[in-house]
């Protein structure tokens, strides 16, 4: 009995330190700085200011959601990532509405995405989630 409760107690703990984010994790942020329509409502351009550790490149995926009387509009898109610096920087992405839905307009929308950002020995892999008014 002793064994199987230290085994189950190392399993966790393994678990724990195999779940733990990267280090890369706690360097990464991500914001949304600007969301204008495009379209009339077909899609929205988003600018995200990302800092990242130096050496990683990717992209993000971009979810758009936003009331519209009684339902909800949705537009899904991506953006790349050349090369992260450790620096802040721009961007950009386009996330278009989902096909036979609702158009977005102005006004307040939640954005969110996940990036998957990879280099040579390390991924990391950062969520962000924002509500953001949308604009012309």
């Amino acid at each position: 009995m002793r064994r199987i409760i230290t085994a189950i107690a190392l399993l966790g703990l393994s678990l724990s330190v195999a779940l733990a984010p990267t280090p890369a994790s706690a360097d990464s942020s991500i914001e949304v700085t600007s969301a204008t329509l495009v379209a009339r409502g077909v899609a929205v351009d988003i600018t995200l200011t990302v800092t990242c550790q130096p050496g990683l490149s990717g992209a993000t995926e971009l979810i758009v959601r936003q009331r519209s009387g009684d339902r909800v509009a949705y537009a899904g898109g991506w953006a790349p990532l050349s090369g992260c610096t450790g620096e802040p920087q721009a961007v950009q992405g386009r996330a278009w509405a989902e096909s036979g839905g609702l158009v977005l307009h102005k006004g307040v929308a939640l954005i969110s995405g996940g990036f998957e950002l990879c280099g040579q020995d390390v991924c990391d892999y950062p969520r962000f989630e924002q509500t953001f008014r949308i604009t012309r």
